[in-house]
């Protein structure tokens, strides 16, 4: 009886490819009636929070200042977040095309922007579901997006905190705060670059009969995080993201100018950089609450009391929050009606 074969569980040279199906399958469970379900859940909590800071305060105020709002600032807002992702989309083709060099733009961005129905999932990781369309499309490794999409988080807080910094002198008494999300973001940065200490940890555990996969899976995620953290891709990645994220950061300027709220384009900045910040290290679902509350928390340190904040807040979170979510949702349909169409079983 011939003996079987034995690998390194973390090699990759073995072109063993059935290992990632639980992985896969883990992916595959984002069905339509899932994802439906999801952002239901996510509205409801969405709507009960904002109707329930509404209530606690002069909802006359609040809903008289959202409703008399200029649409034409509006309307400049909703294109400079926009613009904000169709930049990141580009990063996100970029990011691709280190693996799959022939990728289509289009496509690229129709995933991104895909990913945006799972954005309410804590630290948007559900945002991963891209992978099963690449995966199933293009024949790229779900890791390998899993990677793409930690790094693209990791970008997105870094251009938000070289963005804040701009504007962390203006805030001494939030500086602490800032300083400690700066730590937690460059830590991040840090883990994808120390391939001397991972590796060896992880060919160690893969030796274990039942942490062998999931060490091979933790293995890929990295090492394609550490490829896209060569000095190059990085600084492309960074540039993006501080231009792209400055365009919300500056969206929020305008939405407090157009409410006559006292505020500089500085303060401003800080105000959405220094929230964002908090809302995604929160892992909570979109960040929502956290989010919300640094928002509040700081204009109330600029002298905005709660009843004037509220809108301002609200008017942001909703054209960048909520907006990606509708927007995610309608090329997330698109996308699985594009699957079925083709005969791609649908994530």
């Amino acid at each position: 009886m011939p003996e079987p074969q034995t690998c390194d569980p973390l090699d990759y040279s073995t072109g063993n490819t059935n290992k990632t199906a639980p992985l896969e399958a883990a992916a595959g469970r984002f069905t339509s009636s899932r994802i439906i379900r999801s952002l239901l859940i996510f509205t409801v909590a969405g709507v009960v929070l904002y109707a329930a800071a509404t209530l606690i305060t002069d909802y006359r105020t609040t809903v008289a200042a959202l409703t008399e709002f200029p649409l034409s600032t509006l309307g400049t807002v909703i294109a400079l977040v926009v613009f904000g992702w169709l930049l990141r989309g580009w990063r996100f083709y970029y990011y691709v095309r280190q693996s799959d060099p022939s990728i289509p733009l289009s496509y690229s961005v129709a995933v991104f922007l895909a990913g945006f129905a799972l954005t309410g999932t804590p630290g948007k990781v559900g945002e991963a579901v891209k992978g099963v369309f690449l995966k199933d499309d293009r024949g790229i490794p779900f890791t390998k997006t899993v990677g793409i999409v930690l790094v693209e988080r990791l970008m997105d807080l870094w251009g938000v905190l070289v963005l804040g910094s701009f504007s962390v002198m203006l805030f001494s008494s939030w500086s602490g705060v800032f300083l400690i999300c700066a730590a937690a973001v460059i830590a991040g940065g840090l883990v994808f670059c120390m391939e001397n200490v991972y590796r060896p940890i992880l060919r160690f555990t893969g030796r274990v009969r039942w942490l062998a996969w999931p060490s091979e899976k933790v293995l890929g995620v990295l090492l394609t995080g550490r490829e896209l953290m060569t000095p190059r891709v990085f600084i492309v990645g960074l540039v993006v993201s501080v231009v792209a994220w400055g365009m919300e950061s500056l969206s929020m300027y305008l939405i407090l100018d157009a409410l006559h709220l006292p505020s500089s384009l500085l303060q401003a900045n800080f105000v959405y950089c220094l929230s964002t910040l908090v809302g995604a290290l929160s892992m909570l679902p979109g960040g929502i609450g956290g989010t919300e509350a640094g928002m509040v928390g700081i204009l109330a340190v600029m002298g905005i009391s709660y009843t004037s904040a509220l809108p301002a807040v609200i008017l942001i979170r909703v054209c960048t929050l909520w907006f990606a979510i509708a927007v995610g949702l309608v090329f997330m349909v698109a996308m699985l009606a594009r699957s079925r169409k083709s005969g791609v079983k649908a994530p």
